[in-house]
């Protein structure tokens, strides 16, 4: 069963880990000029930083071995990012990162006899650690380090409560969730107020209603989204299947969901057609052709794929009616301490000091997200990044995260269904009944088929 939950989200967002992949190289870019702080004698890992007995440990020499499936570091860029504040912060620590290259898989790595101590995966990426039974539940070092859990982003702990059945494999060390970007020289353009946090979907529908016209040749969407991404983390905390491991697109609530996200695409200028309908296409059409208003997708874009392309701000995520003030799920990337590791303890002491407010507050200084619950670091979002600084830092997470959705083992099967409804609609050649029903009734043949082992 725990192999099972250990699928949760891991092949349909694919997408959020190559986001995640280029903001983490840009992070390890900015780090190298970041000015190291408050690793002085006096500065223990331990106290308000969450750690408690975590600091008193023994400090004889100990060689500790990094791993991650994702493949967004080089060894060279992994100890800029992390390793060097690790050997900082703790002299006797030596950290060895293994790179994700071809060869270097993680079943591969155990067969020829490797052993690796922490293993860092998003949310999404946990089969990862499941498929070779490398999960470790922490909970008891947790306690005996007295590592206060509570400082931590509650959803992201019960993420984890989820995939471990109750206990806890790994600490999230920095958070990601999806927002609303908007090009501000197109609202200039045509003389249209910005977008404002606390907006509703109706409010954005307005919105994107005004901003879809056409100039002169140019044809100027007014919104579009990620399908993908938003059902992932949506608000609703719709789960791609039920505890019967059933796909039920047809119910009210998933229609509702559904609803709002195809009739944006309905709207006169904003309609696609097979050429533009694709994520790919969409996005480019936001970033480089800076054709498109309004883009609801994964935060990490922002500083790892916007940049400097356009003149880019964000506002918070727009909100349901009947939810006021509740944003999109997290998508948090945790610190996995492994079954096989053999110095544990050690292993926690550093996982410990990468929730620290200290290192949080670097890693928020270089465009990743905090994963704590109290979000001052995030009053330091982006100041070693130029083209970051003027941002509104403070709608790239929501006030409050919707609770995470129950795991699935079949995400990518649903997801492959649901995209394939999501195109037929916005392109109009079905109605939202016929596609969703069509869309549910072949996601679970496919996962029937599976389950028969066939």
């Amino acid at each position: 069963m725990v192999k099972k939950r250990g699928g949760v989200r891991a092949n349909s967002r694919a997408a959020a880990g190559k986001s995640m992949k280029s903001l983490l190289a840009l992070g390890m870019i900015a780090a190298v000029v970041t000015a190291c702080s408050g690793n002085g004698p006096g500065s223990a890992a331990g106290t308000a930083d969450g750690g408690g007995k975590a600091a008193e440990k023994s400090k004889e020499p100990v060689e500790l071995t990094f791993y991650s499936e994702s493949g967004d570091f080089d060894a060279d860029g992994f100890m800029k990012m992390f390793g060097k504040k690790i050997k900082e912060k703790f002299p006797h620590v030596t950290p060895r990162f293994i790179p994700r290259v071809t060869g270097t898989s993680m079943e591969k790595l155990i067969t020829s006899g490797e052993t690796l101590d922490i293993v860092y995966l998003s949310s999404g990426q946990t089969n990862f650690l499941t498929d070779v039974q490398l999960q470790y539940d922490i909970s008891e070092l947790i306690k005996t380090n007295k590592y206060d859990i509570g400082r931590l982003e509650p959803t992201a702990v019960d993420i984890q409560r989820l995939l471990a059945n109750g206990g806890i494999y790994g600490l999230p060390v920095f958070n990601n969730t999806i927002t609303t970007f908007y090009n501000k020289d197109l609202f200039d353009k045509f003389g249209v107020a910005y977008p404002k946090d606390g907006m509703t979907w109706d409010d954005m529908y307005d919105l994107a209603r005004k901003m879809a016209r056409t100039d002169g040749t140019q044809k100027y969407q007014g919104f579009t989204l990620s399908m993908s991404h938003n059902m992932l983390v949506n608000q609703l905390s719709i789960p791609y299947t039920d505890k019967q491991n059933k796909v039920t697109f047809t119910t009210d609530e998933f229609k509702k969901l559904f609803d709002m996200w195809t009739r944006f695409y309905h709207l006169p200028g904003n309609e696609v057609d097979s050429k533009t309908v694709s994520y790919s296409v969409q996005v480019d059409k936001f970033d480089k052709e800076k054709s498109i208003a309004l883009y609801l997708g994964l935060a990490a874009l922002g500083p790892a794929r916007f940049k400097e392309n356009l003149n880019w701000d964000v506002v918070s995520f727009p909100e349901w009616k009947d939810k006021p003030g509740i944003g999109p799920q997290p998508y948090p990337t945790y610190f996995y301490i492994t079954k096989m590791s053999k110095k544990k303890e050690a292993a926690f002491e550093v996982v410990a000091y990468l929730t620290s407010d200290e290192f949080q507050r670097h890693l928020a200084r270089n465009g990743l997200f905090p994963a704590l619950k109290n979000r001052d670091a995030m009053k330091e979002f982006g100041q070693d990044i130029p083209y970051l600084k003027t941002k509104n830092f403070n709608s790239f997470l929501p006030k409050k995260f919707a609770s995470p959705a129950a795991p699935s083992a079949f995400v990518s099967i649903g997801a492959k269904h649901l995209t394939t409804a999501f195109n037929a609609v916005s392109l109009k050649t079905k109605d939202v009944n016929t596609a969703l029903r069509e869309a549910e009734e072949a996601a679970n043949k496919e996962i029937q088929t599976k389950l028969s082992g066939n």
